[in-house]
């Protein structure tokens, strides 16, 4: 038992350095990472658990450059299944499909559309070779930051690379539905080959745009 309990500590430790290195505070929506006595975790049988289908969601993204404006728009969630037992998500997958990646900020129709389609091609996210993307949930942890009652832990294949990200968000499981809010949390894009005028190919300051493109999550689901 203590060697277990000590294992237990280890993991939550781990997991805590990863969040606090990965998802920086300073781009979050609020200003400290849950501490250690915040967040526990609480295992929840898989027996007599429900499926939950996934009814519609967005990811907001936005980017900037190191000099000038930057853009935000859309991507929707195609589909989705989530695991649900006692009130409590437990695991799940969602699908994001790529071609419908819109931006929301140019007002311009066909400057919009030429963003647009410059977002699907090559240079970023190659929508006809990787037409889906996927985050795979592994673990759902407690906590009582303000700001958010649950971190969300799992897996997002993108262009074909696999990478962790977690997701904090506001969820709450009435009946049959489920929806969940995240706070804007950041990913790095060249870890999934997103490298289009990224610092790491030593791309000039003027045409820079940032590694870092904060996201957020709105999610609903219906008990199947």
């Amino acid at each position: 038992m203590l060697h277990t309990a000590r294992i237990s500590v280890a993991s939550l430790l781990a997991l805590l350095f990863f969040y606090s290195c990965k998802n920086d505070p300073k781009d979050q929506s609020t200003n400290s990472t849950p501490k250690l006595d915040t967040i526990q975790e609480v295992a929840v049988s898989k027996v007599g658990a429900a499926t939950f289908l996934v009814t519609g969601g967005t990811i907001n993204w936005s980017g900037k450059k190191s000099i000038g404006d930057g853009h935000s728009g859309t991507i929707n969630v195609e589909k989705g299944e989530l695991l649900v037992n006692q009130n409590q998500l437990i695991n799940g997958k969602i699908i994001l499909d790529m071609h419908s990646i819109t931006v929301s900020d140019i007002k311009d129709a066909g400057e919009r559309r030429d963003l647009e389609s410059h977002l699907r091609d090559s240079d970023f996210f190659e929508a006809d070779k990787f037409p889906k993307a996927e985050f795979v949930i592994s673990q759902v942890l407690p906590s009582t930051n303000p700001a958010y009652n649950w971190l969300i832990v799992g897996d997002l294949t993108m262009k074909g690379k696999t990478k962790p990200v977690n997701i904090p968000v506001t969820m709450s499981i009435e009946g049959d539905k489920l929806k969940a809010q995240s706070v804007t949390f950041p990913i790095n894009r060249t870890e999934w080959g997103v490298n289009f005028h990224s610092g790491i190919l030593g791309t000039a300051k003027d045409k820079l745009i940032n590694d870092n493109v904060m996201l957020s999550l709105t999610l609903e689901a219906k008990k199947n």
